[in-house]
C-alpha cells in the first residue's frame, strides 16, 4: 500500500461496525484499513473489552473471542453508554467518553500498520446520531488522543453521502441520486436533487424515514413479507422521480431475501449494492476539506445543514455593514458564533436572512428594550446565534455593561427565528 504524503482518513462510526479508509494516491480513491495489515475484512465490530488478566482493551473480533471465551469483561451497546457520566466495569467507574477514547485509540491506531510514517491530516468520522451533546463528546475523546478540531471533522451520514455520489463519474449523477440505508435502526431512504442553474450547482438532499415501516427485526419474522414491504417502500420513494442512479447500503441488505426487489430496480436504472459507502465518503470529504478540491463548483447541503445566512446589520464606520453570524451550509449543530456591540439611538436589533435556495433575502427586527437603561452609547451587548435544529436559530442577547462605569447585569433576552 502507499503512503502518500497527506494521510486523509474515513472513519464510519456505527453502533455494530466501524470501517476505516484512507486515501490513496495510487488508485486515487479510498481504500479499506483493518485492525491489521493482513486483513481483508475490514468491517470491524464496534466492541470494547477489558481483558483482566492482561489489564488490555482489546476492539472488535479479538474484544468478540475474549468474552466468548470468558477473559474479559465486555462494554455493550459503546455508542449509547458514551453521554454517561459513570459505567461500572472491572470494579472501577469509566465515563462514556474515555471508553470511546479507548475504542478509537485502539482502531485509529490500527492505521499505522499500513502507513507508519504518517500522520493524520484530515480526519472525517461519520456518524448516524448528530445530535450536539453526542457530537460534542465525538469531538471530546478525539481530542484526548491529540486529534483537535483543525485536523478532524464529525459528519452525518447523509453528508459523506453526498461527498461520495458526487465523486463518482458523471454518467452517474446527470439526474437525480438515490439511497436506501438498512441499518439495525432500520430503513432510511436519501434522495440528492441538484439545481444546475445555480452557481455554484446547489446539490441538496432530501431524507425519508421508513423505520416505522421496515427494520431488521421483520426480516426474521416468519409471517411478514420483508420483500414485499421494501418493493412498496422503494416504489413510493421513487414514484415520479427522475432517479438513474440507486445506491444500496447496510447489513439489512446482506442475504438473498431482496433479490427479486432488486433486481426490478435495475430496471431503467443503475443499482450498486456494498457496504463501504459511508467510510469512503467519509474520506471524500476529508480529502476535499484538506485542500484537494474536485467539488468547488457545488455548495453541498446535507439534512443537518442550515440553508439561510444570517448577519445583524450593523453600524460602523459611517456605513452600514451586515456581519455573518452563520453561513448557508453549515450544519446546524456547528453554529455558534457571537458579536460585540454597541447600541447607539436604538432597542432593536435588525437580522437579515438571505436562503441560499431561492435567493430571497428577508428581515427580521428583535426588540431589546428589556436590557438595562442607560445613557447613549454606554451599554456592550453581546449577541450570540446557535441553533435548536436545521430550520431554527436561537439569538441570545447579554448585557456586558460597560467597563468600569457600569458593571454588567448579565441579564438576557433569548429570541427563536425561524431560518
Amino acid at each position: 500500500m502507499d503512503s502518500p504524503r497527506k494521510l486523509i482518513v474515513g472513519y464510519d462510526l456505527c453502533e455494530d461496525y466501524t470501517q476505516i479508509s484512507c486515501f490513496s494516491l495510487k488508485t486515487m480513491e479510498p481504500v479499506p484499513v483493518g485492525i491489521r495489515e493482513q486483513d481483508e475484512q475490514c468491517m470491524i465490530p464496534t466492541v470494547l473489552c477489558f481483558k483482566s488478566e492482561t489489564k488490555q482493551w482489546l476492539v472488535g473480533e479479538e474484544a468478540i473471542s475474549c468474552v466468548a471465551g470468558d477473559y474479559g469483561i465486555p462494554v455493550e451497546n459503546l455508542l449509547d453508554k458514551v453521554l454517561w457520566e459513570e459505567v461500572d466495569l472491572a470494579e472501577q467507574k469509566i465515563s462514556g467518553v474515555v471508553l470511546l477514547e479507548k475504542y478509537l485509540l485502539k482502531t485509529l491506531t490500527a492505521i499505522k500498520n499500513h502507513f507508519p510514517t504518517e500522520q493524520i491530516t484530515k480526519l472525517v468520522v461519520t456518524v448516524r446520531n448528530t445530535e450536539p451533546e453526542f457530537v460534542d463528546k465525538i469531538y471530546e475523546a478525539l481530542s484526548s488522543l491529540g486529534l483537535e478540531r483543525d485536523r478532524v471533522v464529525v459528519m452525518s451520514h447523509a453528508g459523506v453521502y453526498l461527498y461520495y455520489a458526487l465523486n463518482q463519474d458523471k454518467s452517474l449523477r446527470m439526474n437525480d441520486i438515490g439511497m436506501f440505508e438498512f441499518c439495525k435502526e432500520g430503513l432510511y431512504f436519501y434522495q440528492i436533487h441538484m439545481n444546475r442553474r445555480a452557481n455554484p450547482i446547489i446539490a441538496g438532499l432530501l431524507k425519508t424515514d421508513y423505520t416505522d415501516t421496515l427494520n431488521i427485526t421483520m426480516l426474521k419474522q416468519k409471517d411478514i413479507d420483508a420483500a414485499y414491504i421494501f418493493e412498496n417502500v422503494a416504489n413510493n420513494a421513487l414514484y415520479k422521480q427522475i432517479i438513474t442512479t440507486l445506491y444500496l447500503t447496510g447489513r439489512g441488505f446482506d442475504g438473498t431475501w431482496d433479490a427479486e426487489v432488486i433486481k426490478n430496480l435495475c430496471i431503467g436504472r443503475r443499482v450498486f449494492l456494498g457496504q463501504n459507502l459511508f467510510t469512503k465518503g467519509a474520506c471524500y470529504a476529508a480529502k476535499e476539506l484538506a485542500g484537494d478540491l474536485s467539488l468547488q463548483d457545488f455548495l453541498l447541503l446535507n439534512d443537518d445543514m442550515i440553508t439561510s445566512s444570517v448577519s445583524v446589520r450593523v453600524y460602523s464606520d459611517t456605513a452600514y455593514r451586515d456581519l455573518k453570524l452563520a453561513y448557508a451550509g453549515e450544519n446546524w449543530y456547528e453554529v455558534d458564533q457571537s458579536i460585540e456591540v454597541i447600541p447607539e439611538n436604538t432597542v432593536e436589533l435588525e437580522i437579515i436572512l438571505k436562503n441560499i435556495m431561492t435567493g430571497e433575502s428577508s428581515r427580521k427586527i428583535l426588540s431589546v428594550n428589556q436590557m438595562p437603561k442607560r445613557p447613549n452609547r454606554m451599554t456592550r451587548l453581546l449577541i450570540n446565534l446557535t441553533c435548536k435544529d436545521k430550520f431554527t436559530g436561537l439569538f441570545t442577547v447579554t448585557d456586558l455593561g460597560f467597563g468600569e462605569i457600569y458593571t454588567e447585569t448579565g441579564q438576557l433576552v433569548e429570541f427563536i427565528v425561524d431560518l
